[in-house]
């Protein structure tokens, strides 16, 4: 009589392995995987590799923005990004509208002699100092217009010298809100 072959399981996996591999080749599939599986890994590739040059454009981006920011504090002038500036409240004059550290945008403003009252501009003083004020009261002499400015705390009174438009750098658009 003939030996007995037995077959162990693991040989029966191995062969197992073996025919889904070589049916994976006929059929152009990598490797343990399906073929709807390989296309989706196409996909994921694409992406990864579209997010990888957003996230590098962004990178890009900011040191851009933050090396122009640096250079034009340099030069003395006031940094603006796509017509906005940032400012921060270093004094109590507008409490309790905007408290003492508090971070500002301000927008350039197509025609600085056309502001309203209650409007609160950042300008330039006649000591070339940064403010930002309230307008209360527009004054239209001869033709020109000045604002008299004033800081929303009560403690204050208007500002002597009257705002031209020529020394408005921006009009108040909004408060960065952790500040």
């Amino acid at each position: 009589m003939a030996p007995t072959r037995y077959t162990t399981p693991e040989q029966i996996e191995a062969m197992r392995q073996e025919i889904l591999r070589e049916k994976e080749k006929l059929a152009g599939v990598s490797p343990g995987k399906s073929p709807a599986a390989n296309r989706l890994s196409r996909g994921r590739k694409v992406r990864k590799l579209v997010s990888g040059v957003a996230f590098a454009a962004l990178c890009l981006l900011l040191v851009w923005t933050i090396i122009s920011i640096q250079i034009t504090k340099g030069k003395g002038e006031i940094p603006n990004i796509l017509g906005f500036q940032v400012f921060t409240v270093e004094s109590g004059s507008m409490e309790p509208t905007l408290k003492v550290g508090a971070v500002i945008v301000s927008r350039k403003t197509k025609d600085p002699a056309h502001l309203k009252v209650n409007e609160i501009v950042t300008f330039r003083t006649l000591s070339n100092a940064i403010v930002t004020h309230r307008i209360i009261e527009v004054i239209d002499e001869n033709g020109s217009k000045a604002y008299r400015t004033k800081g929303d705390n009560p403690i204050n009174s208007p500002d002597q010298d009257l705002l031209t438009p020529d020394r408005v750098i921006g009009v108040f658009f909004v408060k960065i809100p952790w500040t």
